[in-house]
Protein backbone atom coordinates (compact mmCIF):
# COMPACT_ATOMS: atom_id res chain seq x y z
CA UNK A 1 0.00 0.00 0.00
CA UNK A 2 2.62 2.54 0.93
CA UNK A 3 4.48 1.96 -2.39
CA UNK A 4 1.22 2.72 -3.95
CA UNK A 5 0.28 5.66 -2.51
CA UNK A 6 3.75 7.01 -3.47
CA UNK A 7 3.88 6.26 -6.83
CA UNK A 8 0.46 7.93 -7.09
CA UNK A 9 1.16 11.22 -5.04
CA UNK A 10 4.01 11.45 -7.72
CA UNK A 11 1.82 11.39 -10.64
CA UNK A 12 -0.36 13.55 -9.36
CA UNK A 13 2.32 16.27 -8.92
CA UNK A 14 3.09 16.25 -12.60
CA UNK A 15 0.67 18.29 -15.04
CA UNK A 16 -1.03 17.10 -18.28
CA UNK A 17 1.56 17.64 -20.96
CA UNK A 18 0.98 17.05 -24.80
CA UNK A 19 2.44 13.77 -26.56
CA UNK A 20 5.14 16.10 -28.56
CA UNK A 21 7.89 17.56 -26.16
CA UNK A 22 6.36 18.80 -23.07
CA UNK A 23 6.72 22.62 -22.58
CA UNK A 24 8.55 22.74 -19.26
CA UNK A 25 11.05 19.61 -18.03
CA UNK A 26 9.56 16.39 -16.39
CA UNK A 27 12.24 14.06 -14.23
CA UNK A 28 12.36 10.98 -16.57
CA UNK A 29 10.16 7.90 -14.84
CA UNK A 30 12.91 5.76 -13.67
CA UNK A 31 11.46 3.73 -11.00
CA UNK A 32 12.74 0.28 -10.33
CA UNK A 33 10.29 -2.54 -11.76
CA UNK A 34 8.59 -4.51 -8.86
CA UNK A 35 8.05 -8.46 -9.06
CA UNK A 36 4.45 -9.07 -10.32
CA UNK A 37 2.30 -8.93 -6.65
CA UNK A 38 0.30 -11.92 -5.25
CA UNK A 39 -3.44 -11.33 -6.38
CA UNK A 40 -4.95 -8.47 -3.51
CA UNK A 41 -7.74 -9.69 -1.76
CA UNK A 42 -8.21 -5.83 -0.02
CA UNK A 43 -7.47 -2.66 -0.51
CA UNK A 44 -3.81 -3.59 2.00
CA UNK A 45 -2.79 -5.80 -0.45
CA UNK A 46 -3.20 -3.88 -3.17
CA UNK A 47 0.11 -2.79 -5.17
CA UNK A 48 0.52 -1.33 -8.69
CA UNK A 49 1.32 -4.32 -10.39
CA UNK A 50 -2.80 -5.10 -9.39
CA UNK A 51 -4.21 -2.69 -10.62
CA UNK A 52 -5.73 -4.21 -14.05
CA UNK A 53 -8.14 -1.12 -14.82
CA UNK A 54 -8.22 2.89 -14.91
CA UNK A 55 -11.20 5.25 -15.02
CA UNK A 56 -11.77 8.95 -14.80
CA UNK A 57 -14.62 10.88 -13.56
CA UNK A 58 -14.58 14.63 -14.22
CA UNK A 59 -14.67 18.15 -16.28
CA UNK A 60 -13.48 19.76 -18.62
CA UNK A 61 -9.52 19.00 -16.88
CA UNK A 62 -10.11 15.27 -16.74
CA UNK A 63 -11.76 15.57 -20.70
CA UNK A 64 -8.79 17.22 -21.79
CA UNK A 65 -10.45 20.52 -23.04
CA UNK A 66 -8.43 22.97 -24.93
CA UNK A 67 -4.78 21.01 -24.00
CA UNK A 68 -2.79 21.62 -27.12
CA UNK A 69 -2.34 25.85 -27.34
CA UNK A 70 -3.25 26.49 -30.94
CA UNK A 71 -5.97 27.00 -32.95
CA UNK A 72 -8.69 25.43 -34.45
CA UNK A 73 -7.25 22.10 -33.61
CA UNK A 74 -7.72 23.26 -29.70
CA UNK A 75 -11.17 23.10 -29.55
CA UNK A 76 -11.21 19.68 -28.95
CA UNK A 77 -10.48 17.46 -26.17
CA UNK A 78 -7.19 15.55 -26.01
CA UNK A 79 -8.28 12.89 -23.96
CA UNK A 80 -5.28 10.49 -24.60
CA UNK A 81 -3.11 13.44 -23.24
CA UNK A 82 -5.15 13.59 -19.81
CA UNK A 83 -2.64 13.15 -16.44
CA UNK A 84 -5.51 10.49 -15.17
CA UNK A 85 -6.34 8.49 -17.87
CA UNK A 86 -4.27 9.61 -21.28
CA UNK A 87 -3.06 6.73 -23.24
CA UNK A 88 -0.82 8.64 -25.56
CA UNK A 89 2.33 7.01 -26.18
CA UNK A 90 4.81 9.35 -24.31
CA UNK A 91 2.26 11.11 -22.43
CA UNK A 92 2.85 12.01 -19.10
CA UNK A 93 -0.29 9.55 -17.37
CA UNK A 94 -1.49 7.31 -14.49
CA UNK A 95 -2.11 4.52 -17.51
CA UNK A 96 1.67 5.15 -19.10
CA UNK A 97 3.17 4.68 -15.61
CA UNK A 98 1.50 1.69 -14.34
CA UNK A 99 2.18 0.02 -17.73
CA UNK A 100 5.77 -0.12 -15.92
CA UNK A 101 3.87 -2.48 -13.46
CA UNK A 102 1.38 -4.46 -15.46
CA UNK A 103 1.48 -4.54 -19.10
CA UNK A 104 -2.50 -5.26 -19.46
CA UNK A 105 -3.54 -2.07 -18.04
CA UNK A 106 -7.10 -1.44 -19.64
CA UNK A 107 -9.35 1.82 -20.39
CA UNK A 108 -6.99 4.69 -20.82
CA UNK A 109 -7.92 7.13 -23.34
CA UNK A 110 -6.47 6.83 -27.22
CA UNK A 111 -8.02 9.76 -29.13
CA UNK A 112 -9.77 13.16 -29.13
CA UNK A 113 -13.58 13.88 -28.97
CA UNK A 114 -15.21 16.70 -29.78
CA UNK A 115 -16.13 18.95 -27.15
CA UNK A 116 -18.80 18.17 -24.43
CA UNK A 117 -18.36 14.53 -25.41
CA UNK A 118 -20.55 12.22 -22.65
CA UNK A 119 -17.36 10.10 -21.54
CA UNK A 120 -15.28 8.13 -23.92
CA UNK A 121 -13.01 4.80 -23.05
CA UNK A 122 -13.06 4.50 -19.75
CA UNK A 123 -12.80 8.37 -18.84
CA UNK A 124 -16.31 9.26 -18.43
CA UNK A 125 -15.74 13.20 -17.51
CA UNK A 126 -17.60 15.99 -19.66
CA UNK A 127 -16.35 19.70 -19.83
CA UNK A 128 -18.39 21.89 -17.99
CA UNK A 129 -19.50 19.31 -15.24
CA UNK A 130 -20.43 19.70 -11.94
CA UNK A 131 -20.64 17.54 -8.90
CA UNK A 132 -24.06 16.69 -9.85
CA UNK A 133 -23.42 15.55 -13.16
CA UNK A 134 -21.34 12.76 -12.37
CA UNK A 135 -23.51 9.94 -11.45
CA UNK A 136 -24.30 9.80 -15.11
CA UNK A 137 -20.46 10.02 -15.44
CA UNK A 138 -20.45 6.38 -13.55
CA UNK A 139 -23.64 4.51 -15.45
CA UNK A 140 -21.71 5.69 -18.64
CA UNK A 141 -18.75 3.61 -16.57
CA UNK A 142 -20.40 0.79 -14.97
CA UNK A 143 -21.99 0.30 -18.84
CA UNK A 144 -19.12 0.59 -20.61
CA UNK A 145 -17.19 -1.97 -18.31
CA UNK A 146 -20.39 -4.33 -18.63
CA UNK A 147 -20.44 -3.96 -22.27
CA UNK A 148 -17.69 -2.46 -24.48
CA UNK A 149 -14.91 -4.13 -21.88
CA UNK A 150 -16.60 -7.40 -20.94
CA UNK A 151 -14.17 -9.47 -22.46
CA UNK A 152 -11.04 -7.64 -20.99
CA UNK A 153 -12.25 -7.38 -17.37
CA UNK A 154 -13.57 -9.40 -14.58
CA UNK A 155 -15.93 -6.79 -13.53
CA UNK A 156 -16.32 -8.21 -9.79
CA UNK A 157 -12.56 -9.21 -9.46
CA UNK A 158 -10.05 -6.98 -11.42
CA UNK A 159 -8.79 -4.31 -9.09
CA UNK A 160 -9.97 -0.73 -10.84
CA UNK A 161 -7.94 2.57 -10.33
CA UNK A 162 -10.66 5.42 -10.31
CA UNK A 163 -9.10 9.63 -10.13
CA UNK A 164 -12.39 12.13 -9.14
CA UNK A 165 -11.21 15.71 -9.96
CA UNK A 166 -14.63 17.55 -9.58
CA UNK A 167 -15.64 21.14 -8.19
CA UNK A 168 -14.25 23.80 -10.79
CA UNK A 169 -17.45 24.53 -11.97
CA UNK A 170 -19.72 24.56 -8.69
CA UNK A 171 -17.20 27.49 -7.40
CA UNK A 172 -17.86 29.33 -10.40
CA UNK A 173 -20.61 30.98 -9.30
CA UNK A 174 -19.82 31.65 -5.62
CA UNK A 175 -20.26 35.67 -6.56
CA UNK A 176 -23.76 35.06 -7.15
CA UNK A 177 -24.24 32.91 -3.84
CA UNK A 178 -25.72 30.37 -6.40
CA UNK A 179 -26.55 26.98 -4.11
CA UNK A 180 -23.96 25.06 -6.82
CA UNK A 181 -20.91 26.69 -4.87
CA UNK A 182 -22.35 26.22 -1.75
CA UNK A 183 -20.18 24.01 0.38
CA UNK A 184 -22.86 21.94 1.96
CA UNK A 185 -24.59 21.04 -1.26
CA UNK A 186 -20.80 20.31 -2.74
CA UNK A 187 -20.81 17.98 0.10
CA UNK A 188 -24.38 16.51 -0.30
CA UNK A 189 -22.89 16.07 -4.23
CA UNK A 190 -19.57 14.54 -3.16
CA UNK A 191 -21.47 11.84 -0.81
CA UNK A 192 -23.62 10.63 -3.23
CA UNK A 193 -21.01 10.12 -5.97
CA UNK A 194 -18.45 8.41 -3.45
CA UNK A 195 -22.02 6.03 -2.28
CA UNK A 196 -22.88 5.35 -6.07
CA UNK A 197 -19.35 4.33 -6.45
CA UNK A 198 -18.97 2.14 -3.49
CA UNK A 199 -22.63 -0.16 -4.08
CA UNK A 200 -22.12 0.03 -8.27
CA UNK A 201 -18.37 -0.47 -8.73
CA UNK A 202 -16.46 -3.46 -6.91
CA UNK A 203 -12.70 -3.33 -6.51
CA UNK A 204 -12.02 0.18 -6.61
CA UNK A 205 -9.77 2.67 -5.64
CA UNK A 206 -11.04 6.22 -5.73
CA UNK A 207 -8.13 8.45 -5.68
CA UNK A 208 -9.79 11.90 -5.09
CA UNK A 209 -7.97 15.17 -5.86
CA UNK A 210 -8.70 18.29 -3.76
CA UNK A 211 -9.72 21.40 -6.19
CA UNK A 212 -7.71 24.48 -6.92
CA UNK A 213 -7.73 28.45 -6.29
CA UNK A 214 -10.24 29.02 -9.06
CA UNK A 215 -9.04 33.03 -9.22
CA UNK A 216 -5.71 31.78 -9.41
CA UNK A 217 -6.59 29.90 -12.89
CA UNK A 218 -7.19 34.04 -14.32
CA UNK A 219 -4.37 35.34 -12.49
CA UNK A 220 -2.44 32.84 -14.92
CA UNK A 221 -4.34 33.54 -17.94
CA UNK A 222 -3.48 36.90 -18.36
CA UNK A 223 -0.10 36.21 -18.68
CA UNK A 224 -0.07 34.73 -22.17
CA UNK A 225 -2.27 35.95 -25.40
CA UNK A 226 -3.83 32.10 -26.02
CA UNK A 227 -5.16 32.24 -22.91
CA UNK A 228 -6.68 35.38 -22.64
CA UNK A 229 -8.32 34.69 -26.33
CA UNK A 230 -10.29 31.07 -24.43
CA UNK A 231 -11.46 33.12 -21.70
CA UNK A 232 -12.73 36.14 -23.86
CA UNK A 233 -13.91 34.20 -26.78
CA UNK A 234 -14.48 30.42 -26.18
CA UNK A 235 -14.99 29.91 -22.48
CA UNK A 236 -16.43 33.09 -21.64
CA UNK A 237 -19.84 32.39 -20.06
CA UNK A 238 -18.18 28.79 -18.11
CA UNK A 239 -17.07 31.03 -15.51
CA UNK A 240 -18.94 34.48 -15.30
CA UNK A 241 -17.37 35.16 -11.83
CA UNK A 242 -13.85 35.34 -13.31
CA UNK A 243 -14.60 36.34 -16.82
CA UNK A 244 -17.24 39.25 -16.08
CA UNK A 245 -16.60 39.80 -12.27
CA UNK A 246 -14.81 42.16 -10.50
CA UNK A 247 -11.25 41.72 -8.72
CA UNK A 248 -13.94 41.16 -5.59
CA UNK A 249 -15.58 38.71 -7.55
CA UNK A 250 -12.87 36.62 -8.45
CA UNK A 251 -11.56 37.12 -4.94
CA UNK A 252 -14.88 35.73 -3.46
CA UNK A 253 -14.06 32.16 -5.58
CA UNK A 254 -11.29 31.47 -3.09
CA UNK A 255 -13.01 30.80 0.34
CA UNK A 256 -15.38 28.43 -1.24
CA UNK A 257 -12.36 26.28 -2.56
CA UNK A 258 -10.93 26.24 0.92
CA UNK A 259 -14.84 25.18 2.18
CA UNK A 260 -14.67 22.42 -0.87
CA UNK A 261 -11.06 21.17 0.33
CA UNK A 262 -12.35 20.73 3.79
CA UNK A 263 -15.06 18.76 3.06
CA UNK A 264 -12.73 15.99 0.56
CA UNK A 265 -10.84 14.36 3.41
CA UNK A 266 -14.11 14.42 5.79
CA UNK A 267 -15.75 11.87 3.56
CA UNK A 268 -12.86 9.93 2.74
CA UNK A 269 -12.68 7.96 5.81
CA UNK A 270 -16.43 7.57 6.00
CA UNK A 271 -15.71 5.65 2.60
CA UNK A 272 -13.08 3.80 3.95
CA UNK A 273 -14.98 2.69 7.01
CA UNK A 274 -17.62 1.32 4.40
CA UNK A 275 -14.31 -0.75 2.76
CA UNK A 276 -14.64 1.24 0.00
CA UNK A 277 -10.63 2.47 -0.53
CA UNK A 278 -10.48 6.03 -0.83
CA UNK A 279 -7.09 8.57 -1.30
CA UNK A 280 -7.30 11.96 -1.02
CA UNK A 281 -4.71 13.94 -3.17
CA UNK A 282 -3.82 17.72 -3.45
CA UNK A 283 -4.99 19.17 -7.01
CA UNK A 284 -4.00 20.40 -9.77
CA UNK A 285 -2.58 24.07 -9.32
CA UNK A 286 -4.30 25.78 -12.01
Amino acid sequence: MPKMICVLFMLFAAKTVLCAEPPYPIPPFKCPTLPKPEAATNVRQLRPGNIKVVMALGDSISAGFAMREHLPEDFLEYRGDVYSIGGFKDAITIPNWLRHYSSDIVGEALGVTKPLQKGAWLDGAVSMARVEDVPAQIDYLVNALKTEYKDQVDFNNDWKLLTLFIGANNICPSCTNSSHSWPSEFERGLRAVLDQIHTQIPRVFVNMLTIFNISGVWDAGQTKEYYRFLWEQVTQSECGCLTYGKASDREALALPSLCFNNTTPTLAPENVTLGQPVSTQGGSGG
